[in-house]
């Protein structure tokens, strides 16, 4: 489908489903969409249940809504924004970066966290790859329909690089492991608790790619979006959303 037909597919699309609080409510249920593959965001624990720190987040929107919170596993490339203008989730967080052109075919809550793009490369970096510097001719991992996708294919491609996409973060990583690849791209944190996990095995290489803020995804123009940012605004403001940092992130 071409690009402004497929816009506006979506755009009548999310008008058509848009969930709302009062239809939540009426549920008793609200339906996070996640791809459990981002730690220490969204993963599976040793229980098989999925856990993390968008989790907890999600937990308290439904609470403060009154309503149970289901969880559904979904992947990245489905999550963003199928998922969410189909109306299969009424809420889908998984470490999503906001962006414009997004925001055209979905909401937004204010932005949770702010983290960047950065490169994951072998313990030890023996490629001895380094950002910026001469990328050309350089195999670089991207998942698939992620901003690093985007930024990578704008930034990188134009000097050369040669991007691999994946449908499985989990892959890039092997390859990384294994040498197949220079580099995969990935988000900040993710990088720190593989470190923290995994000793040895990834580090960070060269500078950040690009800044960016996460939001939580709603519907366009649901207004489970200002009832997330109510949420926030008292996680924050009661020193909740603090204690979240410590328990995934900042102790991860």
């Amino acid at each position: 489908m071409k690009p402004a037909l497929l816009l506006s597919a979506l755009l009548l699309s999310s008008s058509a489903v848009a969930a709302t609080v009062a239809q939540v409510k009426a549920k008793g249920v609200l339906v996070l969409g996640t791809d459990p593959t981002f730690t220490p965001f969204e993963f599976k624990g040793p229980d098989g249940q999925i856990q993390g720190f968008d989790i907890d987040i999600a937990r308290a929107v439904a609470r403060d809504l009154g309503v149970k919170l289901e969880i559904r596993a979904v992947g990245f490339g489905a999550l963003m924004p199928q998922s969410v203008t189909s109306g299969r989730v009424g809420m889908a967080m998984s470490a999503i970066t906001i962006t414009a052109e997004r925001a055209k075919v979905v909401s937004f809550s204010q932005p949770y966290f702010r983290s960047a793009q950065v490169f994951i490369v072998r313990g030890g970096n023996p490629g001895k790859f380094a950002w910026p510097a001469e990328v050309k001719g350089k195999v670089i991992g991207v998942q698939a329909n992620t901003t690093g996708q985007y930024v990578a294919g704008d930034v990188l491609k134009p000097k050369g690089a040669v991007l691999k996409v994946y449908d499985d973060f989990a892959a890039g990583l092997a390859d990384v492991r294994a040498g197949r690849i220079a580099a995969l791209i990935g988000d900040a944190p993710t990088v720190t608790d593989l470190q923290k996990r995994l000793p040895g095995q990834f580090a960070q290489a060269g500078k950040d790619l690009a800044a960016e803020d996460y939001g939580m995804v709603f519907a366009k123009n649901s207004d489970l979006a200002a009832a997330a940012n109510r949420t926030l605004a008292k996680l924050k403001a009661n020193g909740e959303y603090q204690k979240l940092l410590n328990k995934w992130i900042v102790q991860k």
